[in-house]
């Protein structure tokens, strides 16, 4: 005898639950994330938990449409951080999944018996909401436990920024900024802490002259000022970028005062930020 399954309820709560492990997927696979991304890639994993409706499907079938939406749901949350980001957080998403449903199943076997619904890979807990969120929970702290362990990757979340830059003049610059725990970069001339800015995400607010002096120093290397050079070490070895004093920086709610703001000639995060600041 078959359970009765209400699709609104099977939406929703799957929706809700993928929006909590995407977060979960995000601190584990260092991703800057939106919160309007991961609830959009909620309610993808909401919709595709209706495969347990459809008709019985072939293998090939059902395990192509896994991956799709496994796929498209973390596209739709972290955007296109590279092949390996992506990779990465396709890899976290599916482990965090396998997790709880291991966690349901122990709740199952220790605790509240329930139906299990089980139809085209997709499965479903008949299971009390508490005992649900219970296992959600477990998942989290779990989570929090392998942070504690092995510590915590790079990027933690995307948040607003805003800051002032000395040119000549005041200018005010807005975007978004990737809060990276790993991110630890300081002036070593004036010994202010520094944040990298994407020079083509902002150029188009930038005074003229001032993107010129950019324009010039990233086609041929000539630096005029009011731009100075801040040599920082990357994976690929030192690297020299343009810098400029900034003052008034603020990310989220936090102000943070004078700065070094370095200018980078390629987009940050594939698009997905403007700016990456230290924690």
């Amino acid at each position: 005898m078959r359970g009765v399954v209400y699709a609104d309820v099977l939406v929703l709560v799957n929706a809700v639950i993928g929006f909590l492990l995407l977060r979960c997927t995000a601190r584990l696979a260092g991703l800057a994330y939106r919160r309007w991304r991961t609830a959009l890639g909620g309610l993808l994993a909401g919709g595709s938990a209706l495969l347990l409706l459809l008709p019985p499907l072939p293998g090939w079938a059902v395990w192509g449409l896994k991956l799709a939406s496994a796929c498209l749901i973390v596209l739709a949350a972290f955007g296109a951080p590279g092949a390996r980001g992506f990779l990465r957080a396709l890899a976290w998403y599916a482990a965090l999944n396998a997790l709880l449903c291991g966690v349901v199943f122990a709740a199952l076997y220790y605790g509240v018996a329930g139906g299990i619904e089980v139809h085209n890979l997709t499965l479903y807990f008949n299971v009390p909401p508490l005992l649900l969120i219970g296992c959600v929970l477990a998942v989290y702290f779990a989570m929090r436990l392998y942070e504690a362990a092995f510590g915590r990757p790079g990027a933690r979340e995307s948040a607003p920024f805003s800051v002032q830059l000395e040119c000549g003049g005041c200018v005010r610059l807005h975007g978004v900024a990737m809060v990276d725990t790993g991110f630890h970069v300081r002036d070593p001339i004036a010994g202010r802490p520094a944040f990298l800015l994407s020079y083509p995400s902002v150029k188009s607010a930038l005074p003229p002259p001032l993107a010129r002096a950019l324009e010039a120093y990233f086609a041929s290397g000539a630096l005029t000022p009011p731009l100075f050079l801040v040599p920082v070490k990357t994976a690929g070895g030192v690297r020299a970028f343009p810098a400029l004093r900034a003052q008034g920086l603020r990310v989220g709610g936090e102000r943070r005062g004078e700065q070094t703001v370095l200018f980078s000639p390629q987009v940050l995060a594939d698009g997905g930020c403007d700016a990456i600041v230290g924690p």
